[in-house]
């Protein structure tokens, strides 16, 4: 299969973190850049309930957030076109850490062979299902364990980048292999079984002691963001309110 066919043969969320932009050139958003967009969405919020308010009011108060809402346009301008990449590099056979606003000025901060670095197939620790990939210091929740697995293999196969699974035999790694067709397994490691006296085992046995199992929820259905815009109808009505009183006299 060509590069392009398996890459498409990714799955959703092992897409949703390696991108591919014009050329074949491979790269994942570091989290740094996630921090910068959390920033700018913030930013985003409270631009809208100051707009409403520099509409609303007149005078002073207008003034003050005319300049609040000008002040808001540029953090916001500045926070969500911040660009931090980790540039899968083939050309150069080198893993580039890039950085521009909006895809102009690119600068390369540091550059450091793709031969050199892990893409690492890792448990969740929080949870019972789900595997992330850890590549250069960054951490990227993908899914499942083949769907990790998939996504690991091929950085491997077009890039040189060694592959390791700590999942099957955690806390140890193995190293994947292009054509290893490993068991299917849960990422949750189980922990080697203890001889359990007549006591342990009753309390084994009762329910209050079966842990709970958490699920493993995608980023996508948690809605970060929608969470992030529930305080704005409540600054819609506080405007709404207080241009009512202004108006009557009573502020």
């Amino acid at each position: 299969m060509s590069l392009e066919a398996d890459y498409l043969a990714l799955s959703k969320g092992a897409r949703m973190h390696l991108k591919c932009r014009a050329g074949d050139r491979f790269y994942f958003r570091t989290s740094g850049q996630v921090k910068w967009i959390i920033w700018g969405v913030i930013g985003l919020i409270c631009l809208l309930s100051s707009l409403l308010m520099s509409v609303v009011l007149d005078g002073a108060e207008q003034i003050i957030y005319m300049v609040t809402s000008l002040c808001l346009i540029i953090a916001v301008t500045i926070s969500l076109g911040m660009r931090r990449h980790l540039v899968l590099d083939t050309t150069n056979g080198k893993l580039l850490r890039e950085k521009s606003w909006w895809g102009l000025r690119r600068s390369i901060k540091s550059a450091d062979p793709l031969t050199n670095q892990r893409a690492v197939v890792a448990p969740i620790a929080e949870l019972s299902q789900g595997c992330l990939l850890e590549i250069a210091d960054q951490k990227y929740t993908i899914g499942t364990f083949d769907q990790t697995r998939q996504l690991a293999i091929f950085i491997n196969r077009y890039f040189a980048v060694p592959a390791f699974d700590r999942v099957t035999r955690w806390p140890n790694e193995i190293e994947l292999q292009d054509k290893q067709h490993a068991e299917t397994g849960s990422c949750a490691s189980p922990a080697p079984q203890q001889p359990l006296s007549s006591a342990g085992l009753e309390e084994h046995k009762s329910p209050s002691a079966v842990p709970t199992q958490a699920r493993y929820v995608p980023i996508g259905d948690q809605k970060v963001f929608l969470k992030l815009a529930l305080p704005f109808p409540l600054f819609l009505l506080l405007g709404i309110l207080l241009s009512q009183l202004a108006n009557r006299g009573g502020v």
